[in-house]
């Protein structure tokens, strides 16, 4: 009896089963039916449309879906299916549904385009270029074509081939201002300044309220180093839109560059309360407190420059150079170090480092730190003066006599290494030599010279060589 029970129980439940599967049918077929009844094809394509046009992409997608299943062969509602996912960001399946569609059709320029777009937002550069040649095949003077092959070439650095493209563009289309201001932007790459210049200033007889078009054009200016014109173009920047951070601070770039540091201050404040959290903005504000000599105020920005980005070796340099100018040789050598953990082929901080420790008389480390300067510049004459000066100090005479040595291959015509081995060869007994060096550095420089007779004037010929 259980047995039987169970099974009546099995197939009640396969006979409920069935009937939803025959509901879910018939309200399928019930859908169907209503679509066709409700809308034939031209009105559904002109609802999907609707909701495009309004951007309810999420809406128009099941619509354009259910489409695609009673007409699998539309173009039309493939590309728009493409379009839809491209608007929501869905780019890898818009290129899918863009694919799809120029199967169906592949001489659809339109397409072709969209689906270049849809590439350029994934990245996909050289693909987006292969797409937008196949639309050139098709149509050589299509501006749109050529337009996004300059963008696609720009995005991979091939400013050449880009600059190429753009001036195609220009060429069909006289008035095409955007090609225009790409071309600048392409020339500046190319450093053909003048280039650059000639067309910003095409866009800008077009576009005259195109801040971005002013503040490009004030860069080009500063790297040509016309400082006082770049800043008349930063200035019309800042009048359109004087909440651009960027037009502030190379303002006070070009300002610094012509020693106007107070108004580059100035210039980077105003750049600092829009945009508090530039660590760039900080250290040049430092590096011009520095310059004028108001150490502590550079410490103070340096120091904020360095809380906001810990790896900038530059603010610690910058910050080391002025504790070492307030005679905080410890405190300054902790930073040059700080700065060498960060970049450690910077000469010129070796060099700092070196002065520092010998400045706190740590005259071994120093000399290893002048070696370090001159592996990097085996041409500085003043770092192989002052490493000589340091292995005289550590009284290592024959090396510091090489030393000064490599100074005057490299600097023939200065006195002073002359001097210094002269003093070494008095130092070690060797009179004669100490003779010669210093007759030597005489004729390198003869307002130097004075009279001595060598048994008598002695002390006045140390007094010479220990007091320069």
């Amino acid at each position: 009896m259980k047995d039987i029970h169970d099974q009546n129980d099995s197939d009640e439940l396969e006979d409920g089963n069935n009937t939803d599967d025959k509901n879910n049918d018939n309200s399928k077929n019930k859908l169907n039916s209503d679509l066709y009844n409700y809308y034939d094809p031209e009105s559904l394509e002109d609802k999907i449309n609707d909701l495009y046009e309004s951007k309810k992409y999420d809406d128009a997608l099941p619509l354009i879906n259910k489409y695609l299943e009673l007409y699998p062969y539309s173009v039309d509602i493939w590309h728009k299916k493409a379009l839809v996912c491209d608007a929501l960001g869905k780019f890898e399946e818009a290129v899918e549904y863009f694919d799809k569609a120029i199967l169906l059709n592949p001489n659809d320029i339109e397409i072709y385009l969209n689906k270049a777009i849809a590439l350029d937002n994934l990245e996909f550069y050289d693909e987006s270029i292969n797409t937008l040649m196949r639309v050139i095949e098709l149509e050589p003077d299509n501006l749109e074509a050529l337009f996004n092959l300059g963008l696609a070439y720009e995005r991979l650095e091939k400013y050449n081939e880009a600059a190429e493209c753009f001036r195609k563009v220009v060429s069909l289309d006289f008035n095409y201002r955007d090609a225009y201001y790409e071309l600048g932007y392409c020339y500046d790459f190319l450093d053909m300044f003048e280039e650059s210049l000639a067309a910003y200033k095409k866009h800008l007889e077009m576009s005259p309220m195109n801040y971005n078009a002013w503040y490009n054009m004030g860069i080009v200016l500063n790297r040509m180093g016309r400082f006082l014109k770049s800043i008349e173009c930063y200035d019309m920047a800042i009048a359109i839109n004087d909440k651009f951070a960027p037009a502030w601070y190379n303002k006070g770039n070009a300002y610094a560059a012509i020693g106007r540091l107070y108004s580059a201050i100035d210039c980077y404040k105003n750049s600092l309360e829009l945009k508090n959290e530039d660590p760039f903005c900080y250290h040049n504000i430092g590096n011009a407190y520095e310059e004028i000599g108001e150490y502590n105020l550079a410490i103070e920005y340096f120091t904020k420059s360095i809380k906001l980005d810990p790896k900038n070796y530059e603010s610690f340099y910058g910050r080391g150079n002025c504790y070492y100018c307030r005679d905080e040789y410890s405190k300054a050598l902790e930073d040059f170090n700080s700065a060498l953990i960060l970049c450690k082929d910077f000469s010129e901080i070796w060099y700092s480092k070196a002065d520092a420790e010998i400045a706190l008389g740590l005259i071994n480390e120093a000399i290893k730190s002048y070696e370090n300067v001159i592996k990097l510049e085996s041409k500085n004459y003043d770092a192989w003066f002052d490493y000589g000066c340091a292995l005289v100090e550590a009284n290592k005479f024959n090396e510091a006599i090489q030393a000064f040595e490599n100074v005057s291959k490299i600097n023939s015509i200065w006195s002073e290494p002359f001097y210094e081995k002269s003093k070494i060869y008095f130092i070690t007994g060797e009179i004669e030599k100490g003779v010669e060096n210093l007759e030597k550095g005489f004729n390198l420089k003869p307002e130097e010279r004075f009279e001595y007779d060598l048994k008598k004037d002695w002390k006045k010929i140390l007094d010479f060589l220990n007091n320069r």
